[in-house]
């Protein structure tokens, strides 16, 4: 934890330079396999991308039975994610700011909901109910070469619409602009989450090309006052690739018809999944040097699929109804909202896990 603000901050400047120095050796000239650079900025790119349900996600350790289908428990190596040395987010006073930059058109009612998933973060649910801050907990054994975790806490700070002031067919690169122009109002914090949500209508590049969302960092530049400021992305699939990135609310796998989503939005609540997924890379890999495995998956990424007990490729776990509506989740939120999220890998018990 940080016991002040500011880059004076000794332990905060130690990892800062560390970074900086393994980021600046992998733009002379070519970065791992891990991350792609634009020779422009020598901004690296990270993606979150998610395996279509019928493939078989890296992160199950054994398969299972679910009512009517039986596999055989076979047990497969144990996952391990290994650490790279890099810096995680610990954010100011264990803390991490979130700035939310809208781009095309949200409702009132999907940013309400989107909004209510980054209160979550911070409300305290009822002991015994699985939560989405009890989910983010799992993070806290995420620790860096200083010892320090990744923070435990996440915090909407503030957010900005730009319309399509871009046009509706974006560029990665185009991604950059936006946060740095949102940096105008927002400020510059290489220790908060810069966040860019785009629209059912806008086309990003590799959208629905096995990535539902990516982050990035941007390389010091005088934009960033110097500073490498972690962001991300994530597109509404609604209407481009629900299969992919909302399932399991759009048919895929076993899943013959997608299950019924608790905000009763196929394109909002397959987000959720994908910002929950991104957040935790960021989190626990904001550079791209910290935990990762070899093929690039992150924390939750290598637990893609799994939302619940009892899950395995095809087939999401056993999840939470909600008995009013039928929608199914596997945490509760703000004021008892009802999301999904991935579970993510516990360096505790080498496992994926739902709850701290």
């Amino acid at each position: 934890m940080f016991e002040r603000e500011g880059l004076q901050d000794a332990g905060w400047s130690r990892r800062s330079a560390l970074a900086t120095l393994v980021l600046l050796l992998a733009c002379a000239p070519l970065l791992s396999s891990h991350a792609d650079a634009h020779p422009d900025n020598c901004t690296a790119t990270h993606s979150t991308a998610f395996l279509h349900p019928d493939e078989d996600p890296v992160a199950h350790k054994k398969h299972v039975h679910a009512p009517g289908v039986r596999f055989g428990l076979v047990e497969e190596p144990t996952i391990i994610l290994d650490y790279h040395f890099g810096p995680v987010m610990s954010g100011v006073k264990n803390t991490i700011k979130l700035h939310v930059i809208y781009y095309g058109t949200f409702t009132s009612t999907q940013k309400n909901t989107l909004r209510t998933f980054f209160k979550s973060f911070g409300y305290d649910a009822a002991p015994k109910v699985p939560s989405v801050k009890k989910w983010w907990k799992l993070t806290k054994g995420y620790v860096d070469l200083y010892n320090s975790p990744v923070a435990s806490l996440i915090v909407p700070a503030g957010e900005v619409s730009y319309g399509y002031t871009l046009g509706k067919n974006l560029q990665l690169s185009d991604i950059q602009k936006l946060v740095i122009r949102s940096m105008k109002s927002f400020g510059v914090d290489a220790r908060s989450i810069y966040l860019v949500l785009t629209s059912k209508d806008v086309l990003v590049e590799k959208f629905c090309m096995g990535v539902c969302g990516t982050h990035f960092y941007t390389f010091p530049i005088d934009a960033t006052k110097s500073q490498m400021v972690p962001y991300g992305w994530v597109g509404n699939p609604a209407k481009q690739c629900p299969e992919l990135c909302s399932w399991p609310y759009a048919p895929g796998g076993l899943l013959q018809k997608g299950l019924t989503p608790p905000n009763g939005d196929v394109g909002i609540d397959g987000m959720i999944i994908t910002i929950a997924n991104l957040l935790a890379g960021i989190g626990t890999n904001p550079y791209g040097n910290a935990f990762f495995q070899g093929d690039g998956l992150e924390a939750a990424g290598v637990c893609q699929g799994i939302y619940g007990k009892n899950s395995f490729p095809g087939y999401p776990g056993e999840l939470l109804v909600d008995k009013a509506t039928g929608a199914s989740f596997n945490v509760y939120g703000y004021k008892n909202a009802k999301f999904l999220v991935n579970w993510i890998w516990n360096p505790a018990n080498l496992q994926c896990t739902g709850q701290a």
